[in-house]
């Protein structure tokens, strides 16, 4: 069998080593910005943060706060003392370090925020403090009765501001 005269074909070599250069620098580069996003605790203490993140899920899936809270100061103690008695975790309320006071810290790697029934406001002055906190900790806001549309309004925020690996739960009080 005769073979096939290929010298006036292109050689593509070229063109595919480019193209998967490229795939992988946007593929390291998008792995960099997401490395760069994460918290100064979620560098350093990747496992921790990771259980302790999955057992504060199923502790607010359990929490029914109390009906007696009026203030967010009452949901921020009994959220802490629900907290403690389930997780058996370190639970700081309002602990005072050098830049921030998240509501609760969760064994040193876990802030939570707690909203009630946040005006617009409220909201975005909450994403400020997330920001900030979310530098130094692992994040997680926890709405108190926000409406539906409150609640997609601080989720939109969040994005907006390329702060969406801040976890948000909204807990109805009733």
């Amino acid at each position: 069998m005769a073979q096939k005269d290929r010298s006036n074909e292109p050689n593509l070599t070229p063109l595919f080593c480019l193209v998967g250069g490229g795939l992988l620098g946007a593929a390291w580069q998008r792995n960099q910005t997401e490395e760069a996003k994460k918290s100064r605790a979620e560098r350093e203490y990747p496992g921790k943060v990771e259980e302790v993140r999955d057992e504060i899920e199923h502790v607010l899936d359990s929490w029914e706060p109390d009906e007696n809270n009026a203030t967010e100061d009452d949901f921020v103690a009994d959220l802490a003392e629900h907290v403690r008695a389930e997780a058996g975790y370190v639970v700081e309320v309002n602990p005072s370090t050098r830049e921030w006071r998240p509501d609760i810290l969760v064994e040193g790697v876990l802030a939570l925020e707690i909203k009630v029934n946040p005006s617009k406001s409220e909201r975005d002055r909450c994403i400020g403090q997330c920001a900030g906190y979310s530098r130094l900790w692992a994040t997680w806001i926890v709405l108190i009765d926000a409406s539906p549309s409150a609640e997609e309004d601080l989720y939109k925020l969040l994005v907006d501001k390329g702060l969406e690996h801040i976890d948000l739960s909204n807990i109805w009080a009733d």
